[in-house]
């Protein structure tokens, strides 16, 4: 017997999930992230060269 070659609806579907995946992947990330930035002293993200208030700013610049 011979597989079934998946459809272009087949095709399409697998690329919906996978993109779905890769979006909820990059919030989780991004949520981690401004959990870790919120949760450093004024004087780690000095180190880092940005100032508390910058942050919400490059979380929202780097979002997808």
């Amino acid at each position: 017997m011979t597989a079934h070659k998946p459809t272009s609806f087949h095709q399409r579907l697998i690329q919906a999930l996978r993109g779905w995946r890769r979006r909820v992947v990059n919030r989780r990330r991004a949520h981690a992230d401004s959990r870790h930035l919120a949760g450093m002293s004024e004087h780690e993200l000095r180190d880092l060269g940005i100032g508390r208030s910058e942050v919400p700013g490059l979380l929202d610049e780097h979002r997808y």
